[in-house]
């Protein structure tokens, strides 16, 4: 099979090169040169900054009784004014009682109040633009060969002159 498949590559080889005719090089003087142009879109990607307005939470504070022993104190020095003997003791131990607990309240309420405060951070994000510009992408190339005028598409500039690629093969 292999002898057989080789002989008919050959057999083809053969009546292409009768039938392809022969293959030569030239040069043509070239008569024209118009570039060819494109606009091409290109992406531009450019980082965009600008200053935010953001709340941000209150972090590290810690419940502390220093409200409530302050309260327990005013009040009891305010207790203390009134009364004598047995009835300004009773006097100051209510007002320590209820100075501490105004502190108390009053502590548990600016917590809940004031967990959060705003600070000014930056915030910046990447936009894509697109700019365009001309590019050449080619040139339209006049030649002559013969007396007469060909054109052709090239993707660089030839100069003045353009190698050429001659067959000849008979007509039946």
């Amino acid at each position: 099979m292999t002898a057989r498949l080789a002989s008919l590559l050959a057999a083809v080889l053969v009546t292409g090169m009768a039938y392809g005719g022969d293959i030569s090089y030239e040069y043509a003087r070239v008569v024209e040169v118009e570039p060819r142009y494109e606009t091409v879109r290109e992406p531009i990607e450019r980082e965009v900054c600008w200053d935010e307005r953001v709340r941000e939470p209150v972090r590290g504070r810690r419940d502390t009784t220093t409200p409530t022993i302050v309260g327990a104190i005013i009040g009891g020095v305010i207790g203390n004014q009134f009364g004598d003997g047995n009835g300004r003791r009773a006097a100051t131990v209510a007002g320590a009682a209820l100075g501490g607990s105004i502190g108390r309240d009053a502590a548990r309420e600016s917590r809940h109040r004031d967990n959060y405060y705003v600070v000014t951070r930056e915030r910046c994000t990447v936009q894509r633009d697109y700019a365009e510009r001309t590019i050449i992408n080619g040139y339209r190339v006049g030649y002559e060969y013969r007396g007469n005028v060909h054109y052709t598409i090239l993707r660089e500039h030839p100069g003045d002159r353009i190698r050429l690629r001659v067959s000849v093969s008979p007509i039946d």
